[in-house]
């Protein structure tokens, strides 16, 4: 599938009904917020999993996990 160019797209946005560019707006919105909400709850993840492993101690690997 051949990538459109910004102007192409500009063009052919023009050219719609008012409508159909509601629904586009609508609909690209939706994606846009639906994505960095994703990348947000991404990001949050890796620095809750840096916090906890920060936190937690280290066990040594040359002593078993029950000797404390």
């Amino acid at each position: 599938m051949e990538s459109f160019r910004y102007e192409d797209v500009r063009r052919v946005f023009e050219r719609l009904k008012l409508e159909d560019k509601v629904r586009f707006l609508i609909e690209a919105t939706a994606v846009t917020l639906a994505d960095g909400i994703e990348a947000a709850g991404a990001a949050l993840s890796r620095g809750l999993e840096r916090c906890m492993a920060a936190r937690s101690p280290k066990v040594s690997s040359d002593r078993p996990a029950s000797e404390g």
